[in-house]
């Protein structure tokens, strides 16, 4: 038995195929040896691995199985450990005053146990004071950071304090109390030596001393930052100092300079993809030429702004919507299985009562005994059966609830998907009418609006046929074609048997490899641009989409790029990349896509992108 639990452990990290094979093993030979401590660490085992594969409805069940069974041979580290692990669950799943509420409790039982586990303790009040800080409720964190802070113990402990004195100097100066947070700050620096915590520790004290107007110093500590972070390639973090440099750098009235700095950010972050991070330092730049007084500038930063802040108020209400269906949906099945389970407990009491009058009434014996066992072995069928069916319920309900979460992250990703063209189109829009070209501007914008609105149409029904696809690259086509200034030929070769209002594909998964070939194909070459674009059948069930473009290929394109140090995916293509593995999740046949450099005489002739989509049923 030790084996095996020796075994599940090392596994946790490992296979969880074979982490689960080794739980079960555990679980069926403690139950034989009638070991109920080592069935309760067995049972305990199973709610790790639920956590560990995401399943935490299975993993909260478990380890509220696994506390019953400690309880019940009074294993009291048992108990604390069991509590343990449902804070962490509470904590996964965004509950943040229950994980609170059993955190509390296993600290408590912990305090009790030695210097050892004190220690432990001490790491659990710091992660209680993180889920205070998470809740916006930054007298409470301190509370628990500072009672670490000012523990004897702790103070043995360098790594923890310096932990503590950095998660103490973030909170202060995000309260406006810098005097605090530079304390603190300077704390932290003497006891952390690792260098991810340094670079936060010298970025806290840098935009301390800024906002205490100390702009020497700041910037002594935002360039150590800065310095740290590029030996780590932390891309992330490089944009964070530079982007906290450029509001300094704005406070002071060094305009020019905070412009330099905020555009520096932009690089790293259009890189990364994160939009929220991004609408920041759009937001910047807008207030930062608004004081110049380049109102022009500050309008485009302005709406890019406000293209990135309702893409993220998007996806964010998806995800709500999403999270919330499945809490109501988990809740209800849950509800639904504790009654019946009731009932079965209800109805072998109830047989246990009648079986014990049937042993009293000797006279009738016979006849009651073959009543009761008919009976109730119908109505123990019966309640098995509803038992059986519940649960066929739960697991239909479940698949469903999956279905609809995959659906809710390909809507979010389409969402991501908009805001790269709209750039472009508000741009052109915008220089039509600055140089006074009403009529450009008015039919560009027609255009434009009728081509949003297809998108909004069909990224709602998920499909389109391909007549109405090849309408929608047509106009898409026609808005680049300007931005060519004419310098463009595309032509369309559809088959008639692929022309049909019957065939439907997914929405939105042509334009992407289109764009793709303008952009990184034909915008580099000069003249004689052509584009070509043939969708035939290539089966019953497949259709084929063929994109071929005579642009200078994808050697000469990345060489341009690495020059221009902006050597990454275009944004809609990486989008379309990890859309392509959403649409393909559970489906059998899955969407191909080959992508051919074309050669002459070992020259780059243009690119091919062949895209092989089954038709939707």
């Amino acid at each position: 038995m030790a084996k095996l639990t020796e075994m599940t452990k090392y596994y946790r990290r490992g296979n969880p195929v074979v982490h689960l094979h080794f739980i079960k093993k555990a679980l069926k030979h403690s139950e034989k040896i009638n070991d109920k401590e080592k069935n309760a660490v067995a049972i305990r085992e199973l709610a790790v691995y639920y956590t560990k594969t995401n399943q935490l409805d299975s993993a909260m069940q478990q380890s509220k199985k696994a506390m019953r069974a400690f309880e019940e041979i009074d294993h009291k580290m048992g108990i604390c450990i069991s509590k343990s692990s449902m804070a962490a669950i509470y904590q996964m799943r965004g509950d943040y005053v229950n994980a609170i509420k059993y955190y509390n409790d296993v600290a408590s039982f912990l305090e009790t146990q030695g210097d050892q586990k004190k220690m432990q303790a001490l790491q659990i009040k710091s992660n209680i004071a993180v889920l205070y800080s998470k809740m916006d409720n930054s007298e409470k964190a301190d509370f628990y950071w500072e009672s670490i802070y000012n523990d004897s113990l702790a103070k043995k402990n360098k790594t923890l304090l310096g932990d503590i004195s950095l998660n103490l100097s973030i909170s202060k100066w995000k309260q406006g109390d810098f005097n605090k947070s530079i304390l603190y700050g300077l704390d932290a620096e003497k006891l952390n030596k690792r260098p991810r915590s340094l670079a936060k520790i010298y970025l806290s004290l840098g935009t301390a001393y800024s906002k205490n107007k100390n702009y020497k110093e700041s910037f002594k500590y935002f360039n150590k930052s800065l310095e740290i972070r590029k030996q780590l390639n932390d891309s992330l973090g490089i944009q964070e100092t530079y982007q906290n440099i450029a509001y300094s750098l704005k406070d002071q009235g060094r305009l020019k300079d905070a412009e330099k700095y905020f555009l520096s950010s932009n690089n790293f972050i259009e890189k990364s993809g994160d939009i929220a991070t991004l609408q920041k330092s759009y937001q910047g730049l807008s207030e930062l030429y608004q004081e110049s007084n380049n109102f022009k500038k500050s309008l485009e930063y302005y709406k890019k702004e406000m293209v990135l802040k309702d893409s993220l108020i998007g996806i964010e209400k998806l995800k709500t919507f999403s999270d919330l269906e499945v809490k109501y949906e988990t809740e209800k099945t849950k509800r639904e299985k504790e009654v019946a389970e009731k009932q079965v407990a209800i109805t072998q009491l109830e047989s246990q009562k009648n079986r014990n009058l049937f042993l009293g009434s000797l006279i009738i014996g016979g006849l009651i005994l073959l009543a009761s066992l008919f009976y109730f072995s119908r109505l123990k069928a019966k309640k098995r059966a509803e038992l059986i069916s519940i649960e066929l319920k739960e697991t239909q309900k479940r698949l469903a609830i999956e279905k609809q979460y995959k659906d809710s992250e390909l809507k979010a990703l389409k969402a991501q998907m908009n805001p790269h063209f709209i750039f472009n189109a508000l741009n052109s829009i915008q220089e039509y009418i600055v140089l006074n070209q009403k009529n450009l501007a008015s039919d560009y914008l027609a255009k434009f609006a009728d081509l949003i609105r297809n998108y909004l149409h069909f990224s709602d029904t998920g499909y389109i046929t391909i007549p109405e696809e090849v309408h929608n690259l047509n106009l898409y086509l026609e808005l680049e074609k300007l931005r060519f200034e004419e310098q463009l030929t595309y032509t369309f070769q559809v088959d008639e048997k692929a022309n049909s209002e019957t065939i439907k594909i997914p929405t939105m998964l042509i334009q992407p490899y289109v764009e793709n070939a303008l952009k990184h194909g034909l915008l580099h070459k000069k003249e004689n641009r052509v584009l070509t674009i043939s969708i035939s059948k290539y089966s019953d069930k497949i259709i084929e989409c063929i994109i071929e473009d005579n642009g200078i290929g994808r050697e000469k394109s990345k060489s341009i790029n690495q020059k221009r140090e902006q050597q990454h995916k275009s944004f809609a293509l990486k989008a379309t990349t990890e859309r392509l593995d959403l649409l393909n999740y559970g489906r059998e046949k899955k969407i191909g896509v080959t992508i051919l450099d074309l050669k002459e005489n070992n020259t780059a002739t243009g690119t091919k992108v062949i895209l092989k989509i089954p038709i939707l049923t």
